[in-house]
């Protein structure tokens, strides 16, 4: 009866299209002094009465949220009927207005430097060494909310625009030279800086730890001076890596300077380059005190090289072949296409070839022109127009489409299909994206997107208590790492079925893996397929990597864990705490310790914590049966372990078997995944629009597409993937 109280049109136009979806299916949970998730949904019928829905936009568009996400009404509650469904999403994107977001700048992230450097020079660039850490947006560094370029950022990609350019298109004659002042040199052993150098003594040493872009020769120089004593000058052992590549002496005193130096060979890669002084002396009983302490005083550090003739590359032979066949107007054309990932315009070309001087040989014209290049915002930025052209929509899209699946830019063939402009068609976009996933560079999906959508990539942070669990060293974690990198690309290179990812019968485990999971036959380094039949340890919720990650360095975090099934494996957003409410109960003086179920049920007897705990709480409780690191227990320390779970429709999990079984029986976990793909392939939360078109794709995906490969290929062709709606 109380919809009659609706008197005006917009009331009246709720009560149609949105209020008998709340009567029917979400008011008995949602209104009250206590509503679920802290969401009263009766109360917009009486502030649609007063002429005050705009007040509560807030809930609406949580409202509009979980339909979208089908987490309202929840399991096991009667299911809504789609026309009622839509109805209310129909007046709430009315009410709310148009959400999908304007296009916005992306830019390049430091893996997508680097790779983008390998694939269009065959050159190895550290980025992630040099470049400040990358910003993450809602959950991925592909998020255009992380594309602000700092001061410091700006000055690396210029420095990073010139070394690539010198190192793709070196020139005759040339070499490189990096140098170390005094207060940036490392030292160990016996020394100090003194003033305006670095004082040796004792077998003191200094050094640095510089990337190598190619195996040469290269050369090292160190510049300072000795302070003479005794019948020997000051000796330096310059070293490789810890190993001596020369021995040179000091024969300047103080006032003077000299410059030593050592050529060797060493390989591509990173390496440790430093000189030891050998020869310490000091006598103390010699009447002069001038010559009574030989040291030395190192004033810089510096690496010459590669010294070596650059040898021809692919690169090379691309740009003296197009200097062969045409103008510099035209290599520079094919350059640009291929570094800004678009045709270059007359104004453009004409500018390159302005930055050097016409009498300049043509390679380092064309070099000068790629300094330029690599330092826009053209090439630094994924560049998206608001309305562009159906000619550069099919190069954006030829670009979303490599940095999706390869944190890299577009090859030859597919800039190929830009051009021609049938990119977009269904038939050879499926192509292509099965393409490029057949490439070794879409193992990116795997290091990347598995890494930041399942988490994995925290264990670099990871610090688990080594008192209570020894065994967690460096090398453990590793071995987490390359489990669930592994068992990622399984899922996607064999087509695995969706709901593997759930209950796989397989994992991969090394000798220190097996160990933990007390998995037998197992020796040596390198992870290895093995079966699982217990039901228990198979698929996502028994990775160590990912039970680690969500856990206290001592202890299991119930919470955590629930948090994460909750927003990775369900798509749930789940909102912060209040300040102030994440302490547990501690016990009282002389009081046992409760045990840590005991200690969550007393938080969640606050009403302002309980609508969140009840959600997350029975979901981490399931999986309580894996201590800290992911090795299976019975007992949490003198308390005998609870693994069940009882979620707030009184359904019950009883264990990690429980929880796999409601997960799948849930039937939200693939379009949680498919939400994170397009996430993490645009850089964006999808809209309402996104996620009906989403939803629509995956309920017709047939199931022997309902793969991680069938899931990618429904994101790129959403769409707004290829361009056809507002992104």
């Amino acid at each position: 009866m109380w919809l009659l109280l609706l008197p005006d049109p917009q009331a009246a136009d709720f009560a149609a299209s949105v209020a008998p979806l709340l009567a029917e299916h979400c008011v008995e949970c949602h209104s009250g002094a206590r509503p679920k998730g802290d969401l009263d949904l009766a109360v917009l019928v009486e502030e649609a009465s007063a002429g005050r829905l705009a007040e509560r936009r807030e809930s609406l568009t949580r409202m509009r949220e979980l339909l979208l996400a089908d987490e309202m009404p929840p399991p096991k509650k009667p299911r809504p009927p789609a026309a009622l469904v839509a109805s209310a999403l129909t007046w709430l994107e009315r009410e709310l207005g148009p959400t999908a977001p304007k296009p916005r700048l992306r830019r390049l992230n430091r893996v997508e430097f680097e790779h983008a450097v390998r694939d269009l020079f065959g050159v190895s660039y550290p980025a992630r060494e040099f470049f400040p850490a990358d910003d993450v947006g809602a959950r991925y560094d592909t998020d255009a909310a992380g594309a602000a370029a700092s001061e410091l950022l700006v000055e690396r990609w210029i420095e990073a625009a010139e070394r690539v350019a010198a190192r793709a298109l070196a020139l005759e004659g040339e070499c490189e030279t990096r140098r170390w002042s005094f207060d940036e040199l490392e030292i160990e052993g016996g020394g100090a800086r003194q003033g305006t150098n670095v004082a040796l003594y004792s077998r003191g040493r200094v050094y640095v730890t510089q990337p190598l872009a190619c195996a040469s020769r290269y050369r090292l120089e160190l510049s300072g001076w000795g302070d003479m004593a005794g019948d020997e000058l000051p000796q330096l052992a310059f070293e490789l890596d810890g190993e001596r590549v020369g021995l040179r002496e000091l024969s300047v005193a103080a006032g003077a300077r000299e410059t030593l130096a050592v050529t060797f060979a060493a390989e591509a890669g990173t390496h440790d380059l430093g000189a030891t002084f050998l020869n310490d002396y000091y006598a103390a009983e010699a009447p002069d005190p001038t010559p009574r302490d030989r040291n030395v005083h190192v004033v810089d550090l510096a690496l010459v090289g590669p010294l070596d003739p650059p040898p021809a590359t692919a690169f090379t032979r691309f740009v003296d072949a197009q200097l062969e066949r045409g103008t510099l107007a035209d290599a520079l054309a094919a350059l640009g296409l291929r570094v800004w990932r678009r045709p270059l315009v007359a104004h453009e070309l004409a500018r390159l070839a302005a930055l050097s001087a016409d009498d300049a040989p043509p390679r380092a014209r064309v070099r000068t022109a790629l300094v330029a290049l690599l330092a826009s915002p053209h090439f630094l930025y994924k560049v998206e127009q608001a309305e562009p052209s159906a000619a550069r929509r099919a190069f954006e899209l030829a670009t979303r489409l490599s940095f999706f699946l390869w944190a890299s830019v577009p090859d030859a063939e597919l800039l190929q299909h830009a051009a021609r402009g049938d990119l977009a068609e269904p038939a050879l976009l499926k192509r292509e994206v099965r393409r490029l996933l057949r490439d070794a560079r879409s193992r990116s999906l795997v290091e990347e997107f598995g890494a930041q959508w399942l988490g994995w990539r925290a264990l670099t942070r990871a610090t688990p208590d080594r008192r209570a669990f020894p065994e967690a060293d460096a090398a453990l974690l590793d071995s987490m790492r390359q489990e669930s990198e592994a068992f990622f690309e399984a899922m996607l290179r064999e087509e695995r079925p969706l709901a593997e990812f759930l209950s796989a019968d397989f994992t991969f485990v090394d000798e220190r893996l097996a160990h933990l999971y007390g998995i037998e036959g197992v020796e040596g380094a390198g992870v290895r397929r093995v079966p699982l039949a217990d039901g228990v340890r198979g698929g996502l919720l028994g990775q160590a990597a990912l039970l680690t990650v969500t856990s206290n360095p001592t202890r299991t975090a119930p919470v955590k864990r629930g948090k994460w099934i909750l927003e990775t494996l369900l798509g749930t957003h789940v909102r912060p705490p209040p300040p102030g409410v994440g302490v547990l109960v501690e016990a009282g003086a002389g009081q046992p310790a409760p045990s840590l179920r005991e200690q969550l049920a007393l938080h969640r007897a606050k009403p302002e914590c309980a609508s969140c705990h009840d959600e997350l709480d029975p979901l981490g409780f399931a999986l309580e049966g894996f201590d800290a690191i992911g090795a299976a227990r019975r007992q949490q320390g003198e308390h005998t372990l609870d693994e069940r779970g009882q979620l707030a429709d009184g359904t019950v999990l009883e264990g990690v078997a429980g929880l796999k079984r409601y997960l799948l029986q849930s039937g939200r976990f693939p379009r949680a995944l498919a939400r994170a793909l397009f996430g993490y392939a645009l850089g964006r939360e999808p809209s309402p629009a996104d996620e009906r078109e989403l939803g629509g794709a995956l309920d017709g995906l047939a199931a022997e597409r309902r793969t991680l490969a069938g899931v990618v290929e429904l994101v790129c062709l959403h769409s707004a993937f290829r361009g056809e709606t507002q992104r």
